[in-house]
């Protein structure tokens, strides 16, 4: 025995049918099929529509032959000089599909240092290193090596590998959690 609930979707779906059934068949006592489907006429004439916009579309290869060519006729209607020289499309050379990000110059100050900075330091992936400027932003700046190690994922080596590269300008706080408390910051209740 159907609920109440279900009796109601059955009268409703009952409706909608009986609604579309009426549709079509007024539409086929005015000779609507033609509405309904399109006549092959129509239809050929869509066809022939999208295959020329797809024809008249160029191809890949064609923007490249085309670059080409412009860059030769630029070139040879310009002097030869490297001063004056253009770049063309035979200079082009691909984008290295390995991303690098910038090497860090001088020490990296972790205590204001963006995520794309931190992400450049070795053995930091991109991971880590917006888990070091969440950890920086939530309990204030490390202050010191010790300090950065209460990150999740930096231990005693990539610290020791990281001494050369980073440096500190901010105070650490004093309720901040410790590297010997990992994760989350509880507060203790008091």
């Amino acid at each position: 025995m159907p609920t109440p609930a279900e009796r109601q979707a059955l009268v409703f779906f009952a409706a909608v049918a009986a609604l579309g059934i009426g549709v079509n068949a007024w539409r086929a006592v005015r000779g609507g099929d033609a509405v309904i489907a399109g006549s092959p006429g129509d239809l050929a004439a869509q066809i022939a529509r999208v295959d020329s916009a797809v024809a008249s579309s160029p191809s890949k290869e064609r923007r490249l032959n085309a670059r080409a060519k412009n860059a030769r006729t630029r070139a040879s209607s310009q002097s030869s000089s490297p001063a004056t020289r253009q770049p063309s499309s035979a200079d082009y050379s691909p984008p290295s599909t390995v991303y690098r990000p910038p090497s860090v110059v001088g020490p990296l100050d972790l205590d204001f240092a963006s995520v794309a900075a931190v992400e450049s330091l070795p053995r930091i992936g991109p991971a880590l290193a917006r888990r070091i400027v969440a950890n920086r932003d939530s309990f204030g700046a490390f202050g010191s090596l010790d300090g950065l190690q209460r990150v999740r994922g930096i231990g005693p080596g990539i610290a020791k590998g990281l001494r050369s590269l980073v440096t500190f300008s901010g105070v650490s706080r004093a309720d901040a959690p410790t590297s010997a408390v990992k994760g989350r910051w509880r507060r203790s209740a008091p």
